[in-house]
């Protein structure tokens, strides 16, 4: 039943959720004000949006937003503490994430998928999983496409989806009120953006509201083998399904990676092996994590262990993410721009041995850049260093590794290219966000993609002393 028919809304916030939201409210007959602290010239996404009615409030929230509205709407871009938000609650309005008002036109069964790392990938495997099965998904959220432009193609009968796979950033759940999964992936949960949320405890409090509603019928894939998730899972009624980088045997439902081979033990006596990990694209152990968590949320929503493996055979890994993106000279090079904190530099450095070139930096988030010591004494020929946190990093890892301070990324690559012996990783994986010389994580990942097939070809080759290849382990 549609009842925001006649009602009037006010969206804040004009990034992509916003104005999907907006869009989405506009089909169903309310009246909508979307407003935001840009400028119009700065908006041209509002034009079309203006076209089919919506109101328009840019360059700021006046109070004057809440007059006749009867909900609020808020971006995930936007602190649901804001302000703006504090005075529509002082003036007695409900206010819901994008992703509640779209799930509210939702029948079919919605995956949800959290963690502070791998869950664009785990969304996206779970996405190609059902797919192999035959099944029309929507995979949506903070992977890129809000949830509320899914909707609309249901709604509008473009597509009919039979599921919704949705990454959730802290950003989104930490607004939910009736937001429901029927199935849940809780990857794992560590320190970051700390600067939106506060505290850690408040950061980890807004990951775990993806449960607030479930229920004994739903389904909740978490990850063992992180004992602060372990820490702070609640109690619920909500059946538990573990995966873990070690044997679970034993333990079902669950999944989990054991010699090269990843494990399913669902509700039969044995359990079943579902595919080698040398099988799959995806590089490094923590992927092969990943891989168990997808296979999981399939298998509990009725793909078959031999679909399940045909759609993670052919599951091609995500842009900046652990991307093979060129093999120069014998160089493998390995485009990891999406690691924007130290966990992911950790998990990228832990798919080798050793023969790695690792390029680190960019604007510092105050991170404790010392516990890569360890892996980088074990698997790290020189740390090539580009950005503002250069001096930081130095400091933090003098020893562990010889250091060259290159500054951009065409140093570090130049660097990496001429240096690097054949069977050597040159790996952008560099802990670090990008906002220092790039716009996005995308745009530093891109370029480092150009660099390698514009100075692969013609890099002067100056064999520097370096440690044995290893491949990236596969266990």
């Amino acid at each position: 039943m549609n009842h925001w028919n006649d009602k009037n809304v006010v969206v804040i916030g004009a990034a992509r959720s916003g104005v999907a939201a907006t869009h989405l409210l506009l089909d169903v007959g309310a009246q909508v004000t979307i407003s935001d602290l840009r400028t119009e010239p700065e908006l041209p996404v509002l034009a079309p949006l203006a076209r089919r009615g919506a109101r328009l409030v840019c360059g700021g929230h006046p109070e004057s937003l809440w007059d006749g509205a009867d909900a609020v709407i808020v971006s995930p871009g936007i602190p649901f503490d804001a302000p703006p938000l504090q005075a529509a609650r002082g003036r007695g309005l409900p206010v819901m994430p994008e992703i509640e008002l779209a799930a509210q036109f939702i029948e079919a069964p919605i995956m949800g998928i959290t963690g502070s790392n791998g869950k664009s990938t785990v969304t996206s495997m779970a996405g190609e999983l059902l797919r192999a099965a035959g099944m029309e998904v929507a995979v949506c959220g903070n992977i890129g496409r809000p949830l509320s432009s899914a909707v609309r193609d249901q709604l509008s009968g473009e597509a009919s989806y039979e599921a919704y796979v949705v990454e959730l950033s802290s950003f989104q759940t930490e607004a939910i009120d009736r937001f429901h999964c029927d199935y849940v992936a809780l990857l794992n949960i560590t320190p970051d953006h700390l600067d939106r949320h506060g505290s850690f405890d408040a950061y980890a409090e807004a990951k775990l509201r993806i449960l607030a509603n479930c229920n004994a019928d739903d389904w909740i894939v978490y990850n063992i083998d992180d004992e602060e998730l372990g820490s702070r899972m609640p109690e619920i009624a909500a059946r538990r399904v573990p995966f873990a980088q070690r044997s679970l045997r034993g333990t079902h439902p669950s999944a989990w990676v054991d010699g090269g081979q990843i494990w399913w033990h669902g509700e039969t006596d044995d359990p079943e092996r579902i595919i080698g990990v040398d099988e799959m694209a995806v590089l490094g152990p923590h992927n092969h994590a990943n891989a168990c968590a997808a296979a999981a949320l399939g298998l509990l929503a009725g793909v078959t262990p031999r679909q399940v493996a045909t759609g993670l055979r052919r599951y091609r890994p995500l842009d900046h993410r652990m991307e093979k993106c060129g093999e120069p000279n014998g160089v493998v090079c390995v485009n990891d721009s999406k690691a924007t904190n130290i966990d992911s530099t950790l998990a990228a450095l832990s798919g080798f041995q050793g023969g790695v070139w690792l390029i680190l930096g960019g604007r510092d988030k105050d991170a404790d850049f010392s516990v890569l010591e360890p892996l980088i004494a074990d698997c790290v020929v020189k740390i090539l260093l580009i950005g503002e946190a250069s001096p930081v990093i130095e400091k933090a890892l003098q020893g562990s590794a010889p250091i060259d301070r290159c500054e951009t990324m065409e140093g570090a690559v130049q660097r990496g290219l001429s240096s690097a012996a054949a069977g050597d990783v040159l790996l952008l994986s560099p802990a670090c966000t990008s906002f220092d010389q790039y716009s996005n994580f995308e745009e530093r990942g891109d370029h480092f993609k150009e660099l390698v097939l514009k100075l692969g070809a013609k890099v002067d080759r100056t064999p520097a002393e370096h440690l044995p290849l290893a491949p990236p382990e596969e266990g």
